[in-house]
Formats: structure tokens, C-alpha cells, sequence
């Protein structure tokens, strides 16, 4: 006599054996609610997030950049700037999706050190914000912004720009 499994049990061995090529399939049902935002997705995500800042004037230059890489959901933020010199350090993120469905807004927080040596909180305020972008597929967000310099002064001839661009991918 030989053993067979029954019908029941064959859907059920499927979803074990491939979870992954369920879940991007289907809704976002595993993206999780914690106390760092509403829908913490970075897990599901790898790529980049960028700030870019630069200040010109007669005798001024300043530049100011933080690359933040993403690899499933772990962020490594390099800092480069006038004042802060060069140094790479363990960073934060969280995806905030509007719903769990497979599109609609989201938001990007990222959190980096603000000196060598140092780890971001939860306490802290993120240094680069993503706010109120909307995505047809939340498989893939993509996008650039920006803006004139906070520090801008036009009437004492410094102008600036600030830029935020994200590429970040479901894995």
C-alpha cells in the first residue's frame, strides 16, 4: 500500500516552500505595525537614499551629503560635508505604507549618525524625510525632490538647493 498525502495538505506545502513568491504576489500582509511607524516595510526593501544640500556665496561653499545604503531593510549611512568631514556608520529606516494593499502613499524616514562613532535612536528626528509620495506598485519606489536651501538668502547673495532622491526595491 502506498502513502499518499491528502489533497488538503499539497496547498499547504506550496505556501511553505515558497512564502516569498507568495508574498509578492499578493497584499503587503506582512509588513508590520511597530512603535517606529505605522507600516514598518524597510525589511522588504534594498537600495538607496540620498540628501544632497549645497550653500553658494562670494566667499562661501558648502556641501553637505548622506548616502544611506539599504540592504534588506539594514541601513549603512556614508556622511560627507563641509564641517563633518567623511565617515560611514550604522543607520535606521522604516517605510510607512498607507495601507497594505500593493500601492498608494508612503513616506521614507531615515535615520544616520550625526558623528563618527555614533548610532540613531528612535528619539532622534530622522535626517532625511520622504513625505507623502504615492507609488503604483509599492514593489518599487522610485523618485527625486527638490527644493531651495532652508539656509538660502537671496538678499545676501547665498543661494542653495536641497535634494532627496530614493531607488528602493522589494527583495
Amino acid at each position: 500500500m502506498t502513502a499518499r498525502l491528502p489533497r488538503l495538505l499539497l496547498p499547504v506545502i506550496a505556501l511553505l516552500l515558497a512564502p516569498n513568491t507568495l508574498l509578492a504576489q499578493g497584499a503587503w500582509s506582512g509588513c508590520k505595525a511597530d512603535s517606529l511607524s505605522i507600516y514598518n516595510c524597510a525589511q522588504y526593501y534594498s537600495g538607496t537614499v540620498t540628501y544632497t544640500g549645497e550653500l553658494k556665496g562670494t566667499d562661501l561653499h558648502e556641501t553637505f551629503s548622506a548616502i544611506a545604503t539599504i540592504t534588506a531593510g539594514r541601513a549603512t549611512c556614508k556622511i560627507k560635508g563641509s564641517e563633518v568631514g567623511e565617515f560611514e556608520g550604522p543607520g535606521m529606516i522604516a517605510v510607512e505604507h498607507e495601507n497594505n494593499m500593493n500601492a498608494g502613499e508612503f513616506k521614507i524616514n531615515v535615520w544616520c549618525p550625526e558623528a563618527e562613532g555614533e548610532r540613531p535612536t528612535r528619539d532622534d528626528s530622522p535626517l532625511i524625510q520622504v513625505m507623502n509620495q504615492r507609488a503604483a506598485d509599492y514593489g518599487t519606489l522610485n523618485g527625486k525632490d527638490s527644493w531651495d536651501h532652508a539656509n538660502a538668502d537671496s538678499a545676501n547673495g547665498i543661494t542653495g538647493t536641497e535634494t532627496v532622491t530614493w531607488q528602493l526595491r522589494r527583495i
